[in-house]
């Protein structure tokens, strides 16, 4: 992380703070990153951090579509009582 100092500067807080939950989430992959052992050590860190991110979007993608059925089911309750 150190390295990427002067481009996290030169970000805006908030994509600062976006930048930092990327590595974080990156270091909780560090077992995967260990074991791939690639010569370029970003590969893994990138790696991770589309990981995570794809986990993040599959999880919202889920609770989307719960809430697009419960949505679905209370209409058709109303229908039904009126």
């Amino acid at each position: 992380m150190e390295s990427w100092g002067k481009f996290r500067r030169g970000l805006r807080r908030e994509d600062q703070e976006a930048l930092d939950e990327l590595f974080r989430a990156a270091r909780l992959q560090l077992a995967g990153s260990a074991y791939a052992a690639r010569p370029i050590p970003f590969e893994s860190i990138a790696m991770c951090m589309l990981l995570a991110q794809h986990r993040m979007i599959a999880d919202l993608e889920h609770r989307v579509k719960r809430l697009e059925a419960a949505h679905d089911e209370d209409t058709d309750n109303h229908r039904v009582a009126v």
